[in-house]
This record gives C-alpha cells, structure tokens and sequence, in this order.
C-alpha cells in the first residue's frame, strides 16, 4: 500500500546527527520504500563535519528524498537548539505533523504510515505519539548495510530472531507489527508506553509550538526529551503509544552517559504539574 495524495498532511521527519554518516545513510536509506509518503526530511545536524555534508547531499541526488539540511558549528552537544532551529523552519500550516527520530536507527517500511495513522485515529486533534524500539546487538548491527537494509527494514528476520534468541539484541520481539485493537493491545501489554523516547515520537505541530520545543537549558546528554514530555503531559494533551507499531531498529554504539545534574532537574520537573511551557526554547522568554 503506497499513500501519497493531497488529501492527507503532508509530515515533516526531523533526524538529530552528529558525525556518523555511516548510521545516517542506513536511516535515510529506510525512508525510501515507505509506504507513506507524504513526508519531507529536516537533518538536525548538531555540527558534524564534511563527511555528512557530502553524504547528504550524495543521497539528494540518488533518491527521490526531499532532504532540508539544517547546522550549526559543533559546540558540544547541543540537540535542543539545533532541533528548536529546525522547528522554526517547518510550517505548521504545512507540515502539522512532526515525527522526531535520531541517526542510529533504521524504520520499518511501515513506519511513516503508523505515525500518519496514529493521529489520523484522533482525527488529527493535538496529540503526541510514543513508539519504542528494537535495541541490536553489536554484532548483528554490522551485518546491516547499505545493500541489505530495504530488505531488513520488512520486519523480523530468521538472523535476528536468532541473535535475539541468544540474548544479543534487546526486545527482538517488538520486530513484529501489530496493530490489533486497543483491547488486544492491553491484553498483551503493548500498550504500555510511559514515558518518551527520543527517536521514536510524532507530535503536532502546534503543540510542540504550545510548548515551546525542546528546552536549551538542557545542554548535555540526556533529559532534554523526558522535559519535553512533561510540558506535553501537563498541558492535558492526549498522548499514547503502542510496542510493535512504528517499529524502529537502533544500531549499537557505546552511549554517553548523563550527568547528575540533569538527573536531579529531570526529578524535580516530574513533580511540578505547572510546568508547561519552558522559557529557553522556539521562542525566547
């Protein structure tokens, strides 16, 4: 099933990069037999070098991809601000709904069309949407390339049962989409998703503008999306998400590690009801 007409919205896609074109590439490559494709790609790219800028613009010119790349120097790390740069360049009124995804992970053919259909469900009222994802191995990851991940991105394969059988790649199962009823989806507890992960959500456009975008005060690894959560909660939009729908791959890597300070500001955000909108976001205080 390929959906791509003017009646439906057209979606903005925002990757956050930063120096790994090789995870980049197999990203982007997967969003070339979606099923939906009413969608254009904003690169947040949070200061990498001429690697990336070439990778780019290469795949510009070999796929029918509408790429916008979006960068700034490379200060450290600073995601909210480049994210908040290109939320400023996407019109609502054009794009009013947004799906955010980082580098290192490779989507299901399917994995537009379940973000499009989670709002289309709500009639496209103000929403965000949470998905999870399936966290591969070291190993399996360098099986996966640049001649193979259309054919990976169909759904769960024989070799990665196996390597999640054995315990190497996290929540193989979450490979399988499903999109039963609600009341199948509680029965089989995927409907559990509490909390946001940062390469796997959509959102509309105006909320995200509500709320200011994500909140430069967080300017080191972690907590920038989890304070991006608590606006939304507290602001009284629906949210929900649903394991093995929008279903994503994350490629290993070694992650960073956060810092206590942003622990503590997260934990203290969690219980303030009243913080719906940040100062230091899209728009100044």
């Amino acid at each position: 099933m390929n959906i791509q007409n003017n009646s439906v919205p057209n979606i903005a896609v925002v990757i956050t990069t930063y120096n790994n074109p090789k995870s980049l590439e197999l990203c982007l490559l997967s969003f070339t037999n979606q099923t939906f494709k009413n969608f254009d790609i904003f690169i947040a790219d949070d200061g990498s070098g001429d690697e990336t800028r070439d990778l780019i613009l290469r795949l510009k010119r070999e796929t029918d991809l509408t790429i916008y790349h979006i960068w700034h120097p490379d200060q450290g790390y600073r995601k909210s601000k480049i994210n908040n740069n290109v939320f400023r360049q996407i019109d609502p009124s054009k794009h009013p709904i947004i799906i955010c995804v980082d580098h290192d992970v490779v989507l299901h053919y399917r994995f537009v069309e379940d973000h499009f259909r989670a709002h289309q469900r709500e009639k496209f009222q103000p929403l965000m949407f949470m998905g999870r994802r399936v966290d591969l191995s070291e190993a399996f990851t360098k099986t996966v390339n640049a001649e193979n991940v259309l054919q990976f991105n169909k759904g769960l394969t024989f070799d990665l049962l196996k390597s999640g059988l054995s315990g190497d790649t996290k929540n193989v199962m979450r490979s399988v989409r499903l999109d039963p009823p609600d009341w199948v989806l509680k029965l089989m507890k995927r409907d559990r998703v509490l909390d946001l992960l940062g390469s796997n959500f959509s959102i509309s456009a105006s909320v995200l503008h509500d709320v200011n975008g994500y909140n430069e005060d967080f300017n080191s690894y972690w907590g920038e999306d989890g304070d991006l959560f608590v606006r939304v909660r507290n602001s009284g939009v629906k949210f929900y998400g649903k394991i093995g729908y929008a279903v994503q791959w994350h490629l290993y890597h070694k992650r960073l590690e956060e810092t206590p300070e942003h622990i503590e500001m997260y934990r203290a955000l969690l219980g303030n009801n009243e913080y719906k909108r940040c100062k230091n976001g899209i728009t100044k205080a």
